[in-house]
């Protein structure tokens, strides 16, 4: 009853600072930034392994695009090999910015029961794990994301713009995309305060179907066209599939902008009312 009577009204003083903390936050984002930063072995090995992988991909979709050469049928859905193995090396650039193999700093810190320390905080919980993804997302996309993006540039034929809006909106729709991955995983996390034990298996599954749905792999346009039209309308195909095609002018900038803040309100409402229900439920059962 003591957790009780002290932790409930920082948890309700809380969600009424809302966003008046973006100092904190920016704080947060760039602590995050520079905490990332230290690994630094880990993230060569990393970007190493992303441009084998694309260079494994891309070479694979070479020798497919060479069998529908000799078929009469040389594009997918209109999109020729050129712009497949740009989506290929976007694709490797965005994987770590979005976390597509989990995010489990937010779960670690249920598990060990510091959740009830990060309640305390005079911050907006919601807000400040944004700014913690945003932070290591924005460190990513510099150490992560362009060297197999140059790496493919260099080894393959890739349909990259002269337009320099283009590489605008392309920035503009990468920094959406964190954005919408962030609370993608924070709602996705929010299930270690229901589920006793590891949430190693959810968290599984939330990366295979956001692998499947994001156009990670392979081109969305390679799947059927039932499939492709559903999974385009998922928030993952905004993280990683669409910013490509702004780069290659298959989609416009300035929409796709607006569909990541549409989803970035939608899964920002549904995090923050799921954690107000997971905060009462973890003073409830005395933290």
């Amino acid at each position: 009853m003591q957790t009780e009577t002290v932790i409930a009204p920082i948890v309700c003083r809380t969600r009424l600072r809302g966003v008046s903390n973006a100092a904190a936050y920016f704080a947060v984002a760039r602590q995050s930034f520079r905490r990332q930063s230290a690994y630094r072995l880990a993230t060569a090995a990393g970007a190493f392994t992303n441009i084998v992988f694309g260079v494994v991909i891309a070479a694979t979709l070479v020798a497919v695009y060479a069998a529908r050469r000799a078929a009469g049928t040389p594009t997918v859905d209109g999109l020729a090999l050129p712009g497949a193995l740009t989506l290929v090396f976007v694709g490797q650039a965005m994987l770590m910015v979005i976390a597509m193999f989990g995010w489990r700093d937010l779960t670690n810190r249920v598990r060990a029961g510091e959740i009830a320390i990060d309640l305390q905080r005079p911050v907006d919980m919601s807000f400040y794990w944004m700014g913690h993804f945003v932070g290591q997302s924005a460190y990513f996309v510099v150490a992560r994301g362009v060297p197999p993006f140059v790496a493919g540039a260099l080894l393959f034929r890739l349909d990259l713009p002269s337009d320099p809006m283009r590489w605008v909106w392309f920035v503009l729709s990468i920094g959406g995309a964190a954005l919408v991955a962030s609370r993608w995983w924070f709602l996705v996390s929010l299930i270690s305060f229901w589920v006793v034990g590891d949430v190693r298996g959810w968290l599984q599954m939330s990366t295979t179907l956001m692998i499947f749905c994001s156009g990670s792999l392979i081109p969305l346009q390679f799947l059927p066209a039932g499939i492709e039209a559903i999974v385009r309308r998922t928030p993952f195909a905004a993280m990683l599939q669409l910013p490509g095609e702004v780069l290659l002018g298959r989609w416009n900038g300035a929409v796709l902008l607006a569909v990541q803040i549409g989803w970035l309100i939608l899964l920002h409402v549904i995090g923050a009312l799921t954690f107000s229900i997971a905060a009462r439920r973890l003073v409830i059962d005395g933290g």
